[in-house]
C-alpha cells in the first residue's frame, strides 16, 4: 500500500471515531458493527443507493434490484428497466451478464410494471437470439436461467428467438438444459471450478432461479446446486484465499486483506466477506461497480448456507485432507470427468493445494490455470506461496496461468514435490486458439528451462541453509528446497509485491514442508529437523523420496507423458489429451488415481464434506447436511446440533433451514 493510501485510510478512522466525517464515506464497513449476515447483507444493498442504471449495461440489473429493496416504489428504475434494451440496434443481442438480473427485477417487482410496460420489455426480449446459446458454462446458465423465467412470465406467448419459438418451448428448451447442467453437477463437478472471479458468476443465476421459479423441481434444482457451490467454496479456501488447483485464476488480485483500491475485483473474496467474515480477513471499503455486483445479487438473494457449510467454512473441520475433481468443458454438463484431480490439505494456520491434469488439452484452456498454491495465517495483503515452470504466459512472464504439462506434482498433508522436465523446444505448437499462442510462441523453440517459486515480501523472517529456504510468518513455519541451484530474483518482473525463486534446469525438482510453532517450539528447532531429513535423488529416473516433518516418506517419479497427440480441434468429442501425473508413493504404498472420479461417481472426499453417488453429505460441530440427488428432485436434510442435544429436520427445498 501506498504511503499516501496509508494516511488516507488512517486519518478517515480517526475521524469516523470521533465522528467529524459522515458515516457514508468509504471505510464504513471497517468502522460499523458487521458482525451478522443480515448486517453486511444491509450494507451491501446500501452501498447502491441512488446508483445509476444504464441501458443494457452489464450490472444495471444489480442495481435496479438493490434499489427497489430500498424502495419498492422507485418509478424511475420501473421505467429504465422497462426500456433496458431500447438502445440495442435491431438485429443484435442484449448484454448476457444483464438477463438474470432482468428476469429477477421482473419476477420480484412484476405488478409494479404497467401491462404496456411489460410488453415493451417483452418485444425487446423476443428479438434476442442468444437466450438458449452457450459460450463458457456461466454464460450458458445466465441465459439459460434467464430463457426459462421469460417463458414461465409470459406462458402463452410466440415469436421468442426472433420469431421461432413460442413460451413453451422455450421454456422446455431451458428447462432441459439448465436441468442437465445442474444434475451433473453432482456427477463431475464443472471446469470453472473454484475460480474465485467466475464462481460468483455460477452463483448469480441460481440465485435467480431459486427466488423466482415457480415449478417446485426447479426451484429445488437451483438450492442443489447452490449447495454444491458453496459447500465447494467453504471446504476449498484458507481464510477467504482459495486454495488451487483452479481454473480461471487471477494471483494479482487474491488478497488476503483488502486494501483501499477502488475498481480492484474481488468477488470471490466479497462473497466469502458476506456469509463468513469471521472466516477470513477481507472487510472492504466498498462494493466496486464491476464484479463487486455479485455479492450484491448474494446480498439480495434469499438464500442463505445452512449452518453446516458455515462450520466448513470457518474451519472448525480442520485439519482434513480433501479429494476432488473438476470436469472438462463440455455443453450444457457434458464435459468429461476427471480432467483434474486436486488435492486438498487444510490445517488450522496453513492451507496447500495440488493435483493432476488427467487430461491435459493441448488445445485447452490454461493460461489462467494455477496448479499450486500453499496459504499461511498472516494479516498481510498477500499470504501466500506459488510454484511452477513459465510455459502458458511466458512471452512476458505474467504471473498467471501458472501451470504447465511440464511439471508434475505430488502433495500429502502439509508437504509437497514438484518435478519438472522441461525439453527444448515446445511440442504443442501453433495448438490452441491465436490469442493463445502469442501469449508463448517466442519461446517454440527455446521454452524456458526454470522452476519458478514466489513468496511475499513482507514475510516475517526468511533465512537460507543446507540449500534450504526457510520461511517464517507469525507461527507458521515453511521450508523450500529447489534441488538444483537457485538465486533470489527481488526485482523480478512482473511478480508484484514478491521476492521469486529462479531455479534453472531442464530436469529439476522442489520440495515444500510445513509446521507450526505447536509443532516446534522455535523456528530453529522447525530447520534443525528439516536438515535431518535430506531427500534422495535420482535425476536419470527424476525420482525424489523425502521423509516430511509428520513422518511420511514421499516418493514421487516422473511418468512421462506422450506429447505427441494427433492435432484436433478445441472441444472436439475424440481429441486424445495427455495425462500429467507422477507416480507417487507414501510409506511405500502406491497412491493409485481414484476411479471414481473418472467414473463421474464421485466429486469430491474428505471426512467433513463428501459428494459421492450424488449425495453431498457435511458432517461438522455445527451439525449435519444431506442433499441426496439420485432421484428426478433433490431431498434436503439436515441434523442441527443445539445445545449439545440433536434435532433432525427434513425440510423441503422452499422451507426454512438452519442457517447461521
Amino acid at each position: 500500500m501506498s504511503n499516501r493510501r496509508q494516511f488516507v485510510r488512517q486519518a478517515t478512522a480517526v475521524l469516523l471515531a470521533f465522528g467529524l466525517i459522515a458515516s457514508q464515506l468509504p471505510g464504513l464497513a471497517a468502522a460499523q458493527d458487521l458482525s451478522t449476515v443480515e448486517a453486511r447483507t444491509a450494507w451491501v444493498i446500501e452501498q447502491r443507493r441512488g446508483e445509476s442504471i444504464g441501458y443494457n449495461a452489464k450490472f444495471g440489473a444489480a442495481a435496479a434490484l438493490a434499489r427497489l429493496a430500498l424502495n419498492p416504489d422507485d418509478a424511475e428504475v420501473i421505467d429504465r428497466i422497462t426500456h433496458y434494451y431500447d438502445r440495442v440496434p435491431a438485429g443484435s443481442n442484449g448484454q448476457q451478464f444483464s438477463y438474470p438480473g432482468v428476469a429477477w427485477v421482473l419476477g420480484k417487482y412484476w405488478d409494479k410494471f404497467t401491462p404496456a410496460e411489460r410488453d415493451h420489455l417483452k418485444a425487446r426480449l423476443k428479438g434476442f437470439s442468444d437466450l438458449l446459446g452457450h459460450g463458457t458454462e456461466n454464460h450458458a446458465i445466465m441465459k439459460g436461467a434467464a430463457a426459462y423465467l421469460f417463458a414461465q412470465y409470459w406462458p402463452d406467448e410466440t415469436g421468442w428467438l426472433r420469431g421461432t419459438m413460442t413460451s413453451a418451448e422455450l421454456g422446455e428448451t431451458a428447462r432441459k438444459q439448465m436441468m442437465a447442467t445442474m444434475r451433473s453437477l453432482y456427477d463431475k463437478g464443472y471446469a470453472e471450478n473454484l475460480s474465485h472471479n467466475y464462481l460468483p458468476v455460477h452463483l448469480y443465476p441460481y440465485y435467480v432461479l431459486y427466488d423466482c421459479a415457480t415449478d417446485p423441481e426447479m426451484k429445488a434444482a437451483a438450492d442443489a446446486a447452490l449447495h454444491f457451490h458453496i459447500a465447494n467454496m467453504a471446504a476449498n479456501h484458507f481464510e477467504g484465499v482459495t486454495i488451487p488447483p483452479t481454473q480461471r485464476d487471477y494471483p494479482e488480485t487474491t488478497w488476503n486483506t483488502y486494501t483501499f483500491e477502488p475498481g480492484s475485483r474481488h468477488a470471490g473474496h466479497l462473497i466469502h466477506w458476506l456469509y463468513w467474515a469471521d472466516a477470513q480477513n477481507w472487510t472492504p471499503a466498498e462494493i466496486d461497480r464491476g464484479d463487486g455486483n455479485y455479492v450484491v445479487y448474494a446480498a439480495l438473494s434469499s438464500w442463505r448456507p445452512p449452518a453446516a457449510i458455515g462450520s466448513l467454512a470457518r474451519g472448525e473441520t480442520v485439519p482434513y485432507e480433501l479429494t476432488a475433481s473438476a470436469a472438462g468443458f463440455g455443453f450444457w454438463g457434458t464435459g468429461t470427468p476427471a480432467d483434474v484431480l486436486r488435492y486438498v490439505y487444510r490445517d488450522k494456520l496453513y492451507a496447500m493445494g495440488s493435483g493432476h491434469v488427467i487430461r491435459y488439452d493441448p488445445v485447452g484452456f490454461y493460461d489462467t490455470y494455477t496448479t499450486f498454491r500453499l496459504i499461511y495465517k498472516s494479516p498481510d495483503k498477500f499470504n501466500f506461496v506459488e510454484c511452477y515452470h513459465p510455459y502458458w504466459r511466458s512471452n512476458d512472464r505474467t504471473w498467471r496461468g501458472i501451470s504447465s504439462p511440464f511439471e508434475q506434482w505430488a502433495p500429502h498433508k502439509g508437504s509437497a514435490v514438484a518435478l519438472f522436465n522441461i525439453p527444448t523446444a515446445d511440442p504443442w505448437v501453433g495448438r490452441g486458439r491465436s490469442s493463445w499462442q502469442v501469449l508463448r510462441d517466442a519461446h517454440s523453440d527455446n521454452l524456458i528451462q526454470e522452476a519458478l517459486v514466489r513468496y511475499p515480501r513482507s514475510i516475517d523472517e526468511k533465512t537460507e541453509a543446507g540449500g534450504w529456504i526457510f520461511l517464517r510468518e507469525g507461527d507458521v513455519y515453511i521450508a523450500i528446497r529447489p534441488l538444483k541451484g537457485y538465486t533470489i530474483d527481488a526485482n523480478y518482473k512482473p511478480a508484484g509485491e514478491f521476492d521469486v525463486v529462479v531455479s534453472p534446469g531442464a530436469k529439476n525438482a522442489v520440495i515444500f514442508d510445513m509446521a507450526t510453532k505447536k509443532d516446534f517450539a522455535t523456528f530453529e528447532s522447525f530447520q534443525t529437523a528439516v536438515a535431518k531429513n535430506p531427500p534422495v535423488v535420482d535425476w536419470d529416473q527424476l525420482s525424489v523420496t523425502y521423509t516430511s516433518l509428520k513422518g511420511d516418506t514421499l516418493t514421487t517419479t516422473w511418468n512421462p507423458p506422450k506429447y505427441d497427440v494427433p492435432e484436433a480441434k478445441e472441444n472436439e468429442p475424440e481429441r486424445e489429451t495427455v495425462q500429467v501425473r507422477p507416480d507417487i508413493t507414501v510409506n511405500g504404498a502406491v497412491v493409485p488415481i481414484d476411479d471414481d472420479y473418472l467414473e463421474g461417481k464421485a466429486v469430491m472426499k474428505s471426512p467433513s464434506v463428501s459428494l459421492v453417488d450424488r449425495v453431498l453429505r457435511l458432517q461438522t460441530p455445527a451439525g449435519d447436511l444431506e442433499v441426496d440427488w439420485r432421484g428426478e428432485v433433490p431431498k434436503f436434510s439436515y441434523r442441527v446440533l443445539a445445545h449439545n442435544a440433536a434435532t433432525v429436520d427434513k425440510l423441503p427445498a422452499d422451507s426454512g433451514r438452519p442457517t447461521d
